[in-house]
């Protein structure tokens, strides 16, 4: 409301200072046109007419636009400072998570090393116990072949007593012929058949 009255103050002084003015030269004019004739010279009250006008134009826009004035000019203020704020906080956040960063990259290395001999244990806890793994699979085999060499031996024993036996047989069968005739066979037949005999009763 204040600007509009200060605009219309305005235009309604932009319309009547020329007019006012135009007419005080004129009465000027007049005037020393008829008493000196001559001369173009202003008086003192047409320098005080546009002294005074240009007074009570400024003076008028300065009393009706001070408020706005003031109130944009605070609002301005208030703007800046709450930008500086603003850039002064986000200086500090930026700074802040610069710092974290740094922290960070400072103790990058410290998790690649820690990672890294993390990885060295577990490869090694890993080879241990692949090799203990390995061990006692082996041992497994060695006692699979072990019971299975004893019991190779076992069987080629028993074979080779069978064998052993039947040899002697025949050699003893081959021993008894050799020894032994016909009569002495029938006699030992008929003496085993009579121990059948007397076994049975």
């Amino acid at each position: 409301m204040r600007t509009f009255t200060a605009l219309l103050f305005l235009t309604a002084a932009c319309f009547l200072t020329p007019r006012l003015t135009l007419a005080a030269e004129e009465a000027q004019h007049g005037a020393s046109s008829g008493g000196h004739g001559g001369g173009h010279a202003e008086s003192p009250l047409t320098v005080v007419w546009k002294w005074g006008n240009f007074l009570i134009l400024f003076g008028g826009l300065g009393w009706y636009l001070r408020q706005p004035l003031r109130e944009f000019l605070e609002t301005r203020s208030r703007s800046i400072e709450e930008g500086l704020a603003s850039g002064r906080l986000a200086r500090e956040s930026a700074l802040k998570r610069m710092s974290e960063i740094e922290n960070r990259m400072a103790r990058l290395d410290d998790e690649v090393r820690a990672l890294r001999a993390q990885a060295a244990r577990e490869a090694e806890e890993e080879r241990a116990r692949i090799l203990e793994s390995a061990k006692v699979e082996a041992q497994k085999i060695l006692e699979i072949a072990h019971r299975e060499i004893e019991g190779l031996k076992k069987s080629a024993r028993l074979e080779l007593k069978a064998h052993v036996a039947d040899l002697a047989v025949k050699l003893a069968e081959e021993r008894l012929q050799k020894s032994v005739g016909s009569e002495e066979n029938k006699r030992l037949v008929v003496r085993f058949i009579d121990s059948l005999e007397t076994a049975k009763n």
